[in-house]
């Protein structure tokens, strides 16, 4: 990036924030070179002094003066997440630069897939999908059935909240749940709804043994009743809050580690 002070003091206080958010992006990105990281964060620093901390509160100078060029990524990051969140924001671990870099992906040789199959059932959210496809790589789960409307991996969103496992995880998409069950059951497995319903058994006191699948409900309306009698059982997570219900996208990665254990 380009920096000039005359043409950031001559900015709105808006942009003004809006130019220091590219800028965390762009110090995130190239924070390897050591060299054009101490200049930036310099330039990141004038910027961020000539904001107007009456307009936004969380600049201020206690802020800017932890800015040096000799800080650590751990201590930028604390300073970036607070700007941010100034600017309303708020990022998934996904638009992190360097985060599957830093955990060290591909150290383990991929193992054997387990017999545990999901069906996502008419889900509407791309970052829910994303995310349980994650999950369901990172756990060794055999196939996903995608079902109805529910948002396909070639889904740029999908691509991006799944960080790079999308295409790594077996996939079939149906028209209809019913479809998916059927395939299933070809296969030999045996069908478990997660639902909250008050006939559910607990998932960790399940006996699962062989092929299984599980179907993960709409995030708003849950498995229709109609699916729910095609199933062979309707099993939930223990729960301990006041909430009755967990997001689909956590839900399924419980699902993924509860289930997987019982194979290992």
């Amino acid at each position: 990036m380009r920096f000039s002070k005359k043409k950031f003091e001559a900015l709105s206080e808006k942009r003004k924030l809006k130019k220091i958010y590219d800028f965390i992006r762009e110090i995130e990105n190239s924070w390897k070179n050591e060299s054009k990281r101490f200049e930036m964060l310099e330039n990141f620093k004038m910027c961020a002094e000539l904001v107007d901390n009456s307009v936004y509160k969380y600049v201020d100078n206690e802020l800017t003066e932890k800015i040096t060029p000799e800080m650590s990524r751990r201590d930028f990051s604390e300073i970036a997440a607070v700007l941010e969140r100034e600017h309303k924001n708020d990022l998934r671990d996904s638009d992190i630069p360097g985060i599957t870099v830093e955990k060290g992906d591909g150290r383990r040789s991929q193992q054997a897939k387990l017999p545990i199959y999901l069906i996502l059932d008419n889900l509407r959210s791309s970052f829910n999908v994303g995310s349980i496809f994650r999950s369901a790589e990172c756990f060794g789960i055999s196939e996903i059935c995608l079902c109805g409307y529910t948002p396909l991996p070639d889904s740029s969103k999908v691509q991006t909240t799944s960080m790079g496992t999308a295409d790594m995880v077996k996939w079939k998409h149906f028209e209809k749940t019913e479809e998916a069950l059927e395939y299933l059951r070809e296969k030999g497995c045996k069908i478990y709804a997660v639902e909250t319903a008050d006939n559910a058994s607990l998932l960790s006191e399940v006996e699962i043994k062989g092929k299984s699948a599980f179907i993960m409900g709409n995030e708003a309306l849950g498995i229709s009743e109609d699916i729910l009698e095609l199933a062979d059982d309707i099993v939930k997570i223990e729960l301990m809050g006041w909430k009755n219900s967990l997001n689909v996208g956590v839900t399924a990665a419980i699902v993924c580690y509860e289930v997987g254990k019982k194979f290992i």
